[in-house]
């Protein structure tokens, strides 16, 4: 443990009610972060010095070390083998693109949604089929888990604290998953950020929580499409027409409707940006005025209509979930763009032996190479 940390005795039998009552759990039991269990986390990820820094949030002045991290990872019940991948999330979490000031405290309630794509998910046994957004496997729930902590107990993000969450959702307990990797000729979501092959990549987005997409009966590409863009931009949903960015889960029987008609993720990318775009006329009718002399004016483009996503690059599109009767899934982002100043921002796992990067008051010195999405 490093001099920093502070070692509580307190009977086996009193742990739990301790945490709850310091405000240090999210309102479910956690296993005690003991020294030992500490310290084998830390020898999963790598890490030499416990003080070491993953990020920091200059808005609050507060660092978060690798045995924070640790720490809150035991709690959130992780095994050691799944710290590399809390540790790249946190490092895609604390960058500034995430804006995790904004994301942690807004009142839209937003969640850390964490997607895991190439082979370390598969190693750990994350889920990334049958109730891929659901409870039941281990390592998504506690992956996700450890994040959320992380925000509540070291960057403040506690209800009645920081969180300004007017709802919330569940998601804000954990929202993580795999990628079930897609069919050929389609690249695994790590690899279409720039990544390689053999890299297992985290990526994270401030999303609200995820909404169901139903279409059964058809398997018209373009037809299965037009479904998730009306998801998309439902005018309840608070970014539709402000310019966003959301997560596209395809489910197994829309993956293969789409690329068995031979789409490109490209192609999905580009025709659910410009399905997605909605009229101020459709947003009025459900009760929705667009801002009029503030500095987020909505003016709709040439055609009359106003962009959900800011862009093809935007829209998100992971493969995940088991084969059914045709059932995906779209995660909104909480906030648009230009107001949240937050964007996805992707990770690559560090291999055994690679340091961490170094990081300061700034920010982290990282490799450009290796960055993805929003970075």
């Amino acid at each position: 443990m490093s001099a920093e940390a502070e070692l509580l005795d307190v009977e086996e039998a009193d742990v739990q009610e301790r945490f709850f009552d310091e405000g240090w759990t999210d309102g479910l039991p956690i296993v005690p972060p003991t020294p030992d269990r500490v310290l084998d986390m830390l020898l999963a990820g790598g890490v030499t010095d416990p003080d070491d820094v993953l990020g920091t949030v200059p808005q609050r002045g507060i660092a978060v070390t690798a045995e924070k991290a640790a720490i809150n990872a035991v709690m959130a019940g992780c095994r050691p083998e799944y710290f590399p991948i809390v540790l790249a999330g946190l490092g895609a979490m604390l960058d500034p693109a995430f804006n995790a000031h904004a994301a942690t405290t807004s009142t839209g309630g937003a969640a850390v949604c964490t997607i895991v794509s190439g082979p370390l998910a598969r190693e750990v046994g994350m889920n990334a089929t049958h109730n891929v957004l659901g409870p039941g496997n281990r390592a998504n729930a506690t992956i996700g888990r450890a994040l959320r902590l992380v925000a509540s107990n070291v960057l403040g993000a506690k209800s009645g604290g920081l969180d300004g969450s007017s709802v919330g959702h569940p998601g804000k307990y954990t929202l993580c998953f795999a990628e079930d990797p897609p069919m050929a000729p389609w690249e695994p979501f790590g690899v279409s950020l720039g990544y390689d092959p053999d890299d297992t990549v985290v990526t994270v987005v401030a999303t609200e929580g995820p909404r169901q997409v139903a279409n059964h009966l058809v398997e018209d590409p373009e037809r299965v499409l037009l479904t998730f863009a009306a998801a998309m931009k439902v005018p309840s949903n608070y970014v539709s027409g402000k310019g966003a960015q959301g997560v596209v889960v395809l489910g197994h029987e829309h993956q293969l409707a789409v690329v068995q008609a031979g789409w490109s993720r490209r192609q999905v990318q580009e025709f659910l940006a410009e399905a997605s775009r909605i009229t101020p006329d459709e947003l009025r009718a459900a009760g929705i005025d667009l801002p009029v002399g503030s500095t987020h004016d909505l003016v709709p483009d040439a055609d009359g209509k106003l962009g959900t996503v800011t862009g093809p690059d935007d829209v998100l599109v992971v493969t995940a979930g088991g084969a059914g009767a045709g059932w995906s899934a779209y995660i909104p982002m909480w906030a648009p763009v230009d107001i949240a100043r937050s964007r996805a921002v992707s990770r690559r796992v560090r291999p055994p032996g690679e340091a961490l990067p170094d990081c300061g008051p700034d920010g982290c010195e990282v490799d450009l190479g290796a960055l993805g999405e929003g970075s």
